[in-house]
């Protein structure tokens, strides 16, 4: 579209960040806000393909409705220099693919990082809307561990007739659900679980549960096969946090988690690694314990509020002394 530095409009072009199938993503310089966006342009060739327009439209409609922390944010959809583009939020980040190159992660960050994208797509699916395209690549991680879905490329709303049609797989092939590849009944945010799962899996592991030299062999390893146990390739993987992810990639939608905050909450209530913040417990009250508070006088120092201390302590021991004589 536009040369590094060149300004078009009201954005100064600063490199491409992206090159996905449909189109380009640039790191702009927006002029009026002074901010760093990400703007995707639909190429020129493409605007004679009526499917590539539509898919790019409705991209830029389920953005329109998305607002959450844990994905990343639509600015705008405009004609810039002849062409139909759209901008978002600019994440200074690493992709969860490139922090899985040097091997799996420990399993207090894998833990964060899966919650928060359930976080996104908690909000994404109670809209009604299914990613179907969820990867390692669009999961953006920054260095102060916040956590961006991304890659709304292929979502769709769950009411749209046309979601699943037989014989025609979207999505990465390691990622995709069996009801995606055999295109069968309504699809749903449980297709996306799923992809959640692997990701999980991948996190725990450094791999994907299904992987191979075609994408035919790895999809019919999703409908067909079992995935291998994570503690089988992390023996430091517990058992309750072996369970969940094994229940994300079950092949049966009805038998994997039915929400993102099933799951979440799932991930949540784990009794923790090392590092992992879980919900805070509430304190148990006391077996027994006198129903007022005890004032210190002022300017009696420690001495008094001892001897008060004392003697709360020894009006009990009392009342209980006449409760058992009783």
């Amino acid at each position: 579209m536009t040369q590094p530095t060149q300004i078009v409009g009201n954005y100064q072009f600063l490199g491409v960040v992206d090159k996905p199938k449909a189109g380009v993503a640039y790191k702009v310089r927006n002029l009026v806000t002074n901010e760093f966006e990400v703007l995707r342009a639909l190429p020129g060739a493409t605007y004679s393909d009526p499917e590539s327009m539509k898919r790019f439209l409705r991209e830029i409609k389920v953005q329109t409705r998305l607002s959450h922390p844990n994905i990343i944010a639509f600015h705008d959809a405009l004609e810039l220099d002849g062409q139909l583009v759209m901008t978002t939020e600019f994440v200074d980040g690493t992709t969860l693919a490139e922090l899985l190159r040097l091997g799996p992660l420990p399993q207090d960050q894998a833990v964060l990082i899966i919650r928060d994208v359930l976080s996104g797509l908690e909000d994404a699916h109670a809209l009604g809307i299914v990613h179907r395209g969820i990867t390692a690549e669009h999961a953006l991680v920054t260095a102060g561990g916040e956590v961006k879905l991304g890659g709304f490329g292929l979502a769709k709303p769950a009411s749209d007739v046309n979601l699943t049609q037989a014989g025609t797989v979207l999505g990465e092939a390691r990622y995709v659900s069996p009801e995606q590849i055999m295109g069968v009944g309504a699809l749903d945010g449980r297709a996306d679980l799923y992809a959640v799962g692997v990701l999980l899996f991948q996190a725990l592991t450094g791999k994907v549960p299904f992987d191979g030299t075609n994408d035919f062999d790895i999809m019919t390893a999703h409908v067909s096969t079992e995935p291998p146990r994570p503690s089988s390739l992390n023996p430091a993987i517990g058992p309750e946090l072996e369970g969940i992810v094994l229940k994300a990639l079950a092949k049966k939608p009805s038998e994997r988690f039915q929400d993102a905050r099933q799951f979440r909450m799932a991930l949540e209530e784990l009794k923790c690694p090392a590092g992992v913040t879980a919900a805070p417990a509430k304190a148990a009250p006391p077996a027994f314990a006198p129903r007022f508070e005890l004032q210190t006088p002022t300017g009696g120092g420690p001495r008094i509020a001892l001897i008060i201390g004392l003697a709360g302590v020894a009006l009990v021991l009392i009342v209980l002394f006449l409760m058992k004589k009783l």
